[in-house]
C-alpha cells in the first residue's frame, strides 16, 4: 500500500498529518532538572521503551542504572540497599514517554536529573519534549553498567554543566534543523552518527574554554538526545484525535530490553509489543559477551527517516556495521513516507506508516548500540535491529516464524563463534560447529566434501594461515526454532575477487550446527 493505492480519505488524512510534522520547528530551548521540568516525585524512576511487565523485574542493563541512580540520590547507601528498593517497589519505574521523555539505551532518570527541553517555534504554547543531558565521553548511565565512576559524571552534568547550558541557552534559543542539515550533508545519519551536528553546534554555542567546552569538542554524539526529543516533537505532531481518522504514523519505535513497542498516531496512548530483537555489530576489542535485546527510546529517529532510514545517503555512517547486513537498497520502501521540505534533495522520508509494513518486504531497521545482556560490561559497540512486521500490524502468516528474537540471537552468536574459530584456525571449534554425520557436506572453492570426516580431514591439510576476511554483507534468516540460513558477502588481503558463503544450520540436541555450506569466489 501506498500514496497511489489508499482512499482519497485517508490520503487526504495522511497528507495533513504530514503537514503538521513539516510545520514543526524544534528548538533546544532550557536544562532543566526532572523534579523542576516534568515533576517527577522521589523515588521515580523513568525508563526507555514499553513499560515493564513487572517493574520490580526491570532487564539487568535497567537494573544496574537504576542502582547507580539509587546511590546518586541518596536512597541507598550500597548496591545492596538499591537493589532491595527496587525490588520491593519502593523506586518506581514508569515509562519515560508518559512524561514526553525519550532516553538512550539504559539511561534512567531520576528527580535530579539534567533534562534537555525541545520546544516548538512555531507553536510557542504547545506542549515540549524532553530527553536527557549528556554527561560527555566516558562511562555514562546510559550504557547499563555499575560502574561507580558514572555517579560523579551525573554530580558534573547537574551541578555544573546544566547550570552553564541553561545561562547561554537563555540568551539564545537553538534551531535544531539547522544543525540537522549540516549534519546530513556532513554524512551524520543523526543517530548512530552526529558529530558534524555537534561540532556545528559547539560553534554556535560560544562556550568559553573549559571543562564544558572541552566535554563538547570531545562527544560527538552529544547532539543525539537534541535530535531524539526534536524527532519525538515532530513526530507527535502527526497524533490524531478523531477515531475516524485512522492514521497509522508511527510515534514511537522502542526497547526496554525485553520487549520492543511502538506507538501509533491514532492510538498514541497505546504500546503494541513483541519480544525485543537483539541488535547485530562489530563489538568492541573483540569482545564476546551476550548482546541485550534492544534498549533506548532513540529508535523515534529512525521512525522520523533518519538513522538507519538515511543510511542509503549516509552510507559512511554504516560503514562499521556494513558486514552485519545486506547490502544497502537505495530504492525507498513503501513504508517510508513523506519528504521534509528542510531535507529536500536528500531523498529521506518522514515517517513510517505501520499500515504499509508487511511481510513481504524488509522491515524497518534500527541503528541501536548494543549493551552487555547482563548488565555488568555496558557497552559493547555499534549495532542494527532488525524489526517483526506483527510489531507494526502485519497479519502472522502461516510460515514458519522467522526470525523470532531469541532463536535468531542463538543462531547469530552461533555464526560469530564460527567466524572467529575459522579465522585463528581453531580447528576443535570448527569440528564442533559442523554435524557430524556422513550427510554433512562443504563445497568450496576447489572441493566437494561429502561427509563429516571428508571435511575434518581437509581442514587440518589446508594452511592455518591468511584465513583473516573482511564481511562486507550479510543476510541471516532463522525458520521457527530449529533451521537457519547464513549468507554472507567477504574480502581476503591479496584476493581481488569477493567470497560468498552461504551455510545450513540446524539445531540438533539443543546446539547450532551447520549440516551443509557453499564458498566460493565471485569472478571478476
Amino acid at each position: 500500500m501506498n500514496l497511489e493505492s489508499i482512499s482519497m480519505d485517508a490520503k487526504t488524512s495522511l497528507l495533513e498529518a504530514l503537514d503538521r510534522l513539516y510545520a514543526v520547528r524544534p528548538e533546544w530551548t532550557c536544562v532543566r532538572s526532572a523534579s523542576d521540568a516534568i515533576s517527577l516525585a522521589p523515588k521515580r524512576l523513568l525508563h526507555a521503551g514499553p513499560p515493564f511487565a513487572d517493574p520490580r523485574c526491570p532487564s539487568p542493563p535497567v537494573l544496574s542504572s537504576a542502582v547507580l541512580c539509587c546511590l546518586y540520590e541518596g536512597w541507598a547507601d550500597t548496591e545492596e540497599q538499591a537493589l532491595a528498593l527496587i525490588a520491593s517497589g519502593q523506586v518506581r519505574l514508569l515509562p519515560a514517554q508518559d512524561y514526553r521523555v525519550v532516553l538512550p539505551l539504559a539511561a534512567l532518570v531520576s528527580p535530579s536529573t539534567s533534562l534537555v527541553e525541545v520546544a516548538d517555534a512555531a507553536r510557542p504554547q504547545g506542549l515540549s519534549s524532553w530527553s536527557i543531558l549528556s554527561s560527555g565521553f566516558g562511562p555514562q548511565i546510559r550504557f547499563g553498567s555499575r560502574d561507580l565512576a558514572i555517579i560523579p559524571r551525573m554530580v558534573w552534568r547537574d551541578q555544573y554543566l546544566a547550570p552553564l547550558l541553561h545561562n547561554v541557552l537563555q540568551k539564545s534559543p537553538v534551531d535544531l534543523l539547522t544543525l540537522a542539515v549540516a549534519g546530513l550533508q556532513g554524512g551524520d545519519d543523526l543517530h548512530s552518527c552526529t558529530t558534524v551536528a555537534t561540532a556545528t553546534l559547539a560553534r554556535e554555542l560560544h562556550l568559553p574554554d573549559g571543562e564544558a567546552k572541552i566535554m563538547l569538542d570531545t562527544t560527538p554524539l552529544f547532539f543525539l538526545t537534541l535530535w531524539m526529543a526534536a524527532c519525538h516533537q515532530m513526530l507527535d505532531a502527526t497524533r490524531s484525535d478523531d477515531p475516524m481518522k485512522a492514521i497509522q504514523l508511527v510515534l514511537a519505535l522502542a526497547g526496554n530490553g525485553i520487549d520492543v513497542g511502538v506507538r501509533l498516531a491514532d492510538e498514541p496512548e497505546r504500546w503494541i509489543t513483541t519480544a525485543a530483537q537483539v541488535p547485530q555489530g562489530p563489538k568492541l576489542n573483540g569482545i564476546h559477551c551476550a548482546t541485550s535485546p534492544m534498549l533506548g527510546d532513540s529508535g523515534v529517529i529512525d521512525a522520523a527517516g533518519f538513522g538507519a532510514q538515511a543510511w542509503s545517503c549516509s552510507s559512511e555512517a554504516a560503514a562499521t556495521i556494513r558486514g552485519w547486513m545486506p547490502a544497502l537498497n537505495n530504492t525507498k520502501p513503501q513504508w517510508l513516507v513523506g519528504q521534509h521540505p528542510v531535507f529536500n534533495g536528500l531523498n529521506l522520508g518522514s515517517a513510517i506508516d505501520a499500515a504499509c509494513v508487511s511481510n513481504h518486504q524488509p522491515t524497518p531497521l534500527i541503528a541501536i548500540a548494543m549493551l552487555e545482556a547482563d548488565g555488568h560490561h555496558g557497552l559493547l559497540g555499534r549495532g542494527v535491529c532488525q524489526t517483526d512486521p506483527t510489531l507494526f500490524g502485519a497479519v502472522a502468516s502461516c510460515d514458519p516464524v522467522v526470525n523470532e528474537p531469541k532463536t535468531f540471537a542463538s543462531l547469530n552468536m552461533a555464526f560469530e563463534r564460527y567466524e572467529q574459530a575459522l579465522i585463528g584456525n581453531d580447528i576443535a571449534v570448527l569440528d564442533e560447529l559442523f554435524w557430524d554425520s556422513p550427510h554433512t557436506l562443504r563445497y568450496g572453492s576447489g572441493e566437494h566434501l561429502y561427509g563429516y570426516a571428508a571435511i575434518q580431514a581437509f581442514r587440518r591439510e589446508r594452511p592455518g594461515k591468511g584465513l583473516a576476511r573482511t564481511i562486507l554483507e550479510r543476510s541471516i534468516s532463522t525458520f521457527d526454532s530449529k533451521f537457519a540460513i547464513t549468507n554472507m558477502v567477504f574480502t581476503r588481503d591479496q584476493e581481488q575477487r569477493q567470497g560468498r558463503q552461504t551455510q545450513s544450520w540446524v539445531r540438533i540436541d539443543g546446539a547450532w550446527r551447520i549440516v551443509a555450506a557453499h564458498v566460493s569466489w565471485a569472478d571478476l
